[in-house]
């Protein structure tokens, strides 16, 4: 693990520029784009199956809710978070069991499916593999990977539904200090934050085509595709809260935020998938027997081709 943290020769520096250069040569911002046009469209049917399913839980849909609109308002910018939960109410009114949660199943699956395709080929021109695979394996990986995804969220808001009970069992019976629901949310959203990189880590083992991958070559990524999102997210807040633009989209403006941040959140994760890559291949240039040359199937294993 050392090793593999010092950038097999590579500076930061280095890194950064070699990544830079790449991302522009393999127009990941293009695919960003494509990523977040899907997810923008299976985004609403996912809420509205989130709200019929979670309704049936212990305490009801209310708990549940709040969590969504909490963790939207903290997140999205201020216009993106307001159409979120605009969005939300109204969809909770008509959360019912019916032919129109069949048509929201099916409209996000859809644009998950699709999106999450968006992000394995984003990644495969990342690290500089043809996609090989039989279709029946892409499409179990698609599952999985989408699947997956969705339960890290799921635990991630069940994190802040159950964190507010917990903290407010503790201020009321145990008695808190001071500041206690500021150090309470840290600790919230430190394991939210723990498993954003869990779900990049995930993607680089499973999103490209590569074989027999070690957890230890996604780790890098992640970590710079959480030290992009973070900061783009906030940037994006303050941007919107103090600047906007509201007068060039006008009503769309809250539409065009939340199409920006996804945008952002897969040029994060591409960005991530290209250090990964450079990372390898200075790697390979120094004999790591992990890895293989560029054009190659590298992280171990043979090309699918010669089995």
């Amino acid at each position: 693990m050392a090793k593999l943290w010092s950038l097999r020769g590579l500076s930061w520096r280095e890194l950064a520029k070699r990544t830079c250069r790449k991302s522009w040569e393999d127009e990941i911002f293009g695919q960003s784009a494509r990523m977040a046009f899907y997810f923008f469209f299976a985004l609403f049917p996912v809420l509205l199956l989130l709200s019929i399913l979670l309704g049936k839980t212990v305490g009801g849909a209310s708990d549940w809710r709040d969590a969504l609109l909490d963790s939207f308002k903290q997140v999205l910018p201020p216009d993106a978070s307001a159409l979120m939960m605009q969005t939300i109410q109204q969809i909770s009114r008509r959360a019912v069991l019916g032919s129109g949660a069949i048509l929201a199943a099916v409209y996000a699956a859809w644009g998950s499916l699709n999106g999450t395709w968006a992000m394995m080929t984003g990644l495969n021109k990342a690290y500089e593999v043809e996609e090989k695979r039989s279709w029946w394996r892409i499409l179990l990986i698609m599952f999985s990977l989408t699947i997956s995804l969705s339960v890290l969220g799921l635990i991630a808001l069940a994190a802040i539904v159950f964190g507010n009970r917990a903290g407010k069992i503790i201020g009321q019976h145990l008695g808190a200090p001071a500041h206690f629901d500021f150090l309470w949310r840290i600790v919230q959203w430190a394991l939210i934050v723990t498993l954003l990189f869990f779900s990049f880590s995930v993607l680089y083992r499973f999103g490209p085509n590569l074989r027999d991958r070690r957890w230890q070559w996604s780790i890098p990524g992640a970590v710079v595709a959480v030290t992009l999102w973070v900061p783009s997210t906030l940037l994006l807040r303050v941007h919107q809260e103090d600047f906007g633009s509201s007068r060039i989209y006008g009503k769309l403006n809250s539409v065009a935020t939340l199409l920006l941040w996804l945008y952002l959140t897969g040029a994060a994760i591409f960005v991530g998938g290209e250090a990964n890559s450079e990372i390898e291949k200075a790697a390979a240039e120094a004999g790591h027997p992990d890895v293989r040359g560029a054009g190659e199937r590298r992280s171990g294993g043979a090309d699918i081709s010669e089995q």
